[in-house]
């Protein structure tokens, strides 16, 4: 014979605490803009070139210490002006 009546009805969830919520859950979103205004992308051209300016002198700085001349020649208008100078003089 059963003591009592039979507990049929769902557990209420526990009670949840200030530590056990997740904070990232309730950020807000941050949604970026599709469109990107016209002085962010100079400013990108601008990181991009000079990313390119330090990627220049860096090789330059290393081929200098390593020895590989070829590098050191300059960049591709110096030499071709070299070449057309060199043309003119024969």
């Amino acid at each position: 014979m059963a003591q009592g009546k039979l507990k049929l009805a769902k557990k209420k969830p526990h009670r949840v605490t200030k530590r056990q919520r997740n904070p990232k859950a309730k950020a807000r979103k941050i949604f970026k803009p599709k469109k990107i205004s016209f002085r962010e992308r100079e400013l990108h051209k601008l990181d991009k070139k000079e990313r390119g300016r330090l990627w220049e002198a860096t090789e330059k700085a290393i081929s200098a210490k390593i020895g590989h001349l070829e590098l050191l020649k300059g960049t591709r208008r110096e030499i071709e002006a070299n070449e057309k100078k060199a043309k003119q003089k024969k």
